[in-house]
């Protein structure tokens, strides 16, 4: 038995050590560096995220006792923390792009970036619901900040003390829901709760933990914005600066529907055939409510919310069905929603001049003041709402054949529908773009972070419209853990 860390461990362990340390460099930058210093600061945060995404490709696994019953070091597990530190990457040159626009101190900033980053890497390689605990409460209590960061704006700071409450009553839900089940089978750890549940005693102790199930799906829903646990997401979403809520609605979301995916597709795969229909019966509201409200939506922070909400109904149809094909269909899914928000946001992140966000009046004849930044936003729309060729078709596609194979008739059914819908709002946007101008159009200044982000998305979205099959095999072995 290991009682000592070893260089190898320190390697498996590496890209969070790297982040840990560039946090900290962030905090010491801004706080004793000079003005040259601070200005090459969103530099030094690009390269350590840079590094610690080289470490993860190449981090060798731990199989040291000490870390073992807590982290995980499978693939999917490398798998995930290369995503997150993607999702970083991105979200960085967004926040680059909006301190070029208005003013404010960059450390602290970054410093809540990569602690997010952090959180989000302990939810995907979490091998125990402590850990899994800890990394959304690094992630949530960083947001809660970098929701209010901007002081001076009123509906920040109301943001961030909706997220706040909100927050802690989902991380209630979920604390509670974990002393349950360690009530009723004597431990935490994810690899021993399918043989502890099926060795429970009795009545009592399935009742614990079924209770503690309920509880932590509902905790995590929140965390995901499933209907009826979305209400804090559009206002939070709003109030947010752009880079922080295009953060939220990727990370976030990612990260919730990991943690869901680890526990429930990989640890207990079809514990209970009534989880999965609880599930199923959570994605037909999702999928309706966030489809109509989003009809009405001209904000374009607060429409994003809805289209999070939409395709957190299509992510929950994996994790309905279950199955050996539901882990690689939702990572798919995952994947591609993430490109193709981010590239969105990179647009408004080019667009953004002001606290209250980009409204769809200001996308009027983008196409004639900035093709490329049309052509981005256009083809990431037309990706979320599905239309072929783009991989969006495919993501759905896969998520429907499952739904189908598994029995689940009325998911597709709705799901159908309620893309047919999405259509709409999504071409509505694409419309306004390639109308003609205004007479006083806008003029914006060129922005190398959001052109990098943003054709970064485009080359993603392009190759995997013709080429999807790479991504879905590569994921495909991840999936096995």
């Amino acid at each position: 038995m290991n009682i000592a860390l070893t260089q190898t461990d320190f390697a498996a362990l590496s890209p969070l050590l790297i982040l840990l340390g560039g946090a900290l460099l962030a905090l010491l930058v801004e706080s004793f560096g000079g003005t040259s210093t601070k200005k090459s600061l969103s530099y030094i945060v690009l390269a350590v995220i840079g590094i610690a995404l080289l470490a993860a490709i190449y981090a060798p696994s731990s199989n040291n006792t000490l870390l073992t019953p807590w982290i995980r070091f499978d693939s999917l597990a490398k798998l995930f923390t290369i995503f997150f530190l993607a999702i970083g990457l991105g979200s960085s040159l967004l926040a680059i792009a909006f301190f070029q626009r208005f003013q404010a101190t960059h450390g602290e900033y970054y410093f809540l970036l990569l602690s997010s980053v952090i959180g989000l890497i302990l939810i995907g390689t979490a091998a125990d619901f402590l850990t899994l605990f800890i990394g959304i409460e690094t992630l949530s209590i960083a947001l809660y900040v970098l929701c209010g960061y901007m002081k001076d704006w009123k509906l920040s700071n109301e943001a961030a003390m909706k997220y706040f409450f909100i927050g802690a009553i989902a991380a209630a839900f979920l604390l509670y829901g974990i002393a349950l089940i360690y009530g009723a089978i004597g431990t935490t750890r994810f690899d021993l709760l399918m043989k502890a549940y099926q060795t429970l005693p009795d009545e009592a102790s399935k009742a614990l933990f079924y209770g503690g199930i309920a509880l932590i799906t509902l905790g995590l829903a929140f965390k995901a914005a499933i209907v009826p646990f979305h209400a804090w997401a559009p206002d939070v979403y709003d109030g947010a600066p752009t880079p922080v809520t295009a953060f939220m609605a990727v990370g976030t979301k990612v990260g919730a529907f990991a943690a869901l995916s680890v526990i429930f597709l990989v640890f207990l795969p079809h514990f209970d055939v009534r989880w999965n229909e609880a599930i199923a019966w959570l994605a037909y509201p999702t999928l309706i409510y966030a489809n109509y409200v989003a009809l009405r939506e001209y904000q374009l922070r607060r429409f994003f919310a809805y289209s999070g909400i939409s395709h957190a109904g299509f992510l929950l149809i994996p994790l309905a069905a279950g199955g050996p094909e539901a882990l690689p269909a939702l990572l798919f899914y995952l994947v591609i929603y993430s490109i193709a928000t981010l590239g969105s946001f990179a647009v408004l992140a080019f667009i953004d001049t002001r606290s209250e966000g980009v409204m769809m009046q200001d996308l009027r004849g983008l196409f004639r003041r900035s093709p490329f930044f049309a052509s981005v936003l256009a083809l990431c729309l037309l990706t979320l709402a599905g239309i072929p060729p783009t991989p969006g078709f495919f993501a759905k596609f896969y998520v429907f054949k499952l739904a189908f194979q598994t029995g689940y008739y009325g998911l597709v059914v709705v799901g159908l529908l309620t893309t047919i819908l999405s259509a709409f709002y999504y071409l509505r946007f694409v419309a306004v773009m390639f109308s003609d101008a205004t007479e006083n159009a806008t003029v914006w200044p060129r922005s190398w972070p959001t052109i990098t982000l943003g054709l970064a998305s485009l080359i993603a979205i392009v190759f995997l419209s013709f080429y999807p099959s790479p991504l879905m095999n590569l994921l495909a072995v991840f999936g096995t853990g």
